[in-house]
């Protein structure tokens, strides 16, 4: 009672643990899909702890898809905190989890992965692993359905190459995007690019093919309200707006803009790119001295930009450090561990290997004694039993008339010859394949085996040859067909070596020049002539193999 009792306090607690570890996972994956909810949504994830707690679990638990999940958030949640090096780890670890051989792998998701770290080398300035980044961004795009990123991905890599001072490709790739985003009829998204293709259009002059990229982006994006104004933050367009008047020699227009950039984009950048276009204005009117105010004024605001800029930059190099040697460090005590736990486990390994092999070995050799002792036993009293029918025999043959009772002894002596046989082949059974195997590998059989495949006869030398392979190493067959040879025609001693060599009855037929009829009635001849009993082709095959 007390064990029936204590077997069914262990299968509560199992099942216990069990729907626990499911409630667990199931708490875990509605945090997963509620953080992604969020981003999904553009709102900051800030709680690091939880994002680093969700990567740990689903590493241990989830699937590929679970994982790269998990650590994309966790880059995202990063990335929101300012922490780009960590954001862009947590990013390729996403990339190393995920399953891209596997038919569910989610490419929409691992093509996100790849667009966030595109974006982060494109802050950092690293454009040329931006422009790799963004490839493989669209490739599993467009692999994971996800259209819309495969364009934005596509549509990136202009502002990659005109940061790289590359116009004619930037150019190349707008234009493209562009027409792209309009076939699969995302209109309003090919509009705001249709804007930054027109700025490159007028930095190199070409005005008129600018002009309808800058009326789509003005009528068509949504930046711009009913007044003609800009959405904020992008008031850098005005200065475009502005050179675009400029380069027609439209003053009035172009000042107009340049002045509007000035008042209303309170930031370095706008600052320079305002006093610079005003400072154009009145070089072109020529008014020095209100050119080189201006120009002053955006000399300054260029520098104040420059030092903002070195300033971030520097920023991002200590932070890139910091994070860098704290990484390290962590990774040669995780390699430090993870060597021990190897090491551990490989001598743990190698020790119940070592025990079981021994195990093994020593319950095999006991098995075989068993066998050997009882195969030796009644091996011995099935030769006492046939020395004694033998030699009763022999009186029966020198007796007068007793041909029936000579003919029962022969009967009982050749059956005993069988079983010996059989008990023989038992006995040494290993032995028995490896001169199997042995045969194989010898030339004499490979060439039996040529003239089999194809069909072609024997010369008396390859039989000879074949009888010598089969003297040496099956002398109890050998033995039983030579000491009848006298009273076997050729085709039968020749069907006795390509039987005894597995040759099929079609195959020996064919070697010996026969109807497979005519082998049929060799083969029960031979049954009687050599094993004096009456039976079938195939009840003499069946005995033939039994001689070793």
């Amino acid at each position: 009672m007390n064990r029936n009792l204590s077997v069914l306090a262990v299968v509560v607690s199992v099942v216990v643990c069990l729907l626990a570890a499911c409630h667990s996972g199931e708490r875990q994956r509605l945090q997963l899909e509620e953080l992604e909810r969020q981003n999904r949504a553009d709102s900051l994830l800030l709680n690091d702890s939880l994002a680093r707690a969700l990567a740990d679990y689903f590493d241990r638990h989830g699937t590929p898809n679970e994982q790269m999940r998990a650590h994309y958030i966790l880059g995202r949640t990063y990335a929101d905190c300012g922490e780009a090096p960590a954001a862009l780890d947590a990013y390729h670890e996403a990339i190393s989890r995920a399953d891209t051989t596997s038919q569910d792998c989610d490419f929409a998701k691992l093509s996100r992965v790849y667009g966030q770290s595109a974006t982060i080398f494109y802050q950092q300035g690293l454009y040329r692993n931006a422009l790799e980044y963004q490839d493989l961004c669209t490739d599993y795009g467009w692999r994971g359905k996800d259209t819309l990123n495969a364009l934005r991905s596509y549509a990136m890599k202009a502002a990659a190459y005109e940061k790289l001072q590359m116009a004619d490709s930037a150019i190349y790739f707008y234009k493209n995007a562009i027409r792209l985003f309009q076939t699969y009829h995302f209109d309003i998204i090919a509009s705001g690019f249709a804007g930054g293709l027109a700025e490159i259009l007028i930095d190199k002059g070409e005005t008129v093919e600018a002009e309808p990229y800058m009326h789509d982006y003005e009528q068509h994006s949504g930046y711009f309200d009913s007044a003609g104004n800009i959405a904020k933050g992008r008031e850098v367009y005005y200065y475009a707006k502005g050179l675009y008047f400029l380069k027609n020699n439209i003053l009035d227009s172009a000042e107009y803009f340049f002045r509007k950039e000035l008042q209303i984009g309170k930031d370095f950048n706008n600052q320079n790119y305002g006093s610079q276009g005003l400072a154009l204005i009145y070089r072109q009117k020529h008014i020095p001295d209100s050119a080189a105010k201006y120009f002053a004024y955006s000399y300054a605001m260029n520098d104040s930009c420059f030092v903002q800029m070195t300033t971030h930059e520097v920023e991002q190099a200590k932070a890139m450090y910091d994070y860098s040697r704290q990484q390290e460090i962590a990774r040669q005590e995780e390699l430090r561990t993870q060597e021990n736990a190897r090491n551990f486990w490989i001598a743990v390994a190698l020790s119940m290997t070592m025990l079981l092999c021994s195990f093994v070995l020593f319950l095999k050799y006991q098995e075989k004694k068993k066998v050997q002792k009882y195969q030796a036993e009644k091996l011995s009293d099935l030769q006492a039993s046939y020395a004694i029918a033998q030699s009763e025999l022999e009186k029966l043959r020198n007796s007068e008339d007793l041909t029936t009772l000579v003919a029962d002894k022969e009967r009982q002596v050749q059956q005993l010859e069988e079983t010996i046989a059989q008990y023989k082949q038992r006995e040494f059974g290993l032995k028995r394949d490896e001169v199997e195997s042995s045969i194989r590998k010898n030339n004499t059989y490979k060439d039996f085996m040529t003239h089999v495949n194809r069909g072609t006869k024997l010369t008396d030398k390859d039989w000879e040859a074949i009888e010598q392979l089969l003297a040496q190493n099956l002398p109890s067959f050998y033995n039983l067909i030579s000491v009848k040879r006298y009273s076997l025609s050729d085709n039968e001693y020749h069907a006795c070596l390509a039987l005894r060599l597995k040759a099929s009855s079609s195959q020996t037929a064919n070697l010996l020049g026969l109807s497979p009829s005519s082998l049929t009635l060799i083969r029960k001849s031979l049954l009687l002539k050599l094993f004096n009993v009456e039976g079938s082709a195939t009840d003499f095959d069946n005995k033939l193999m039994l001689y070793y």
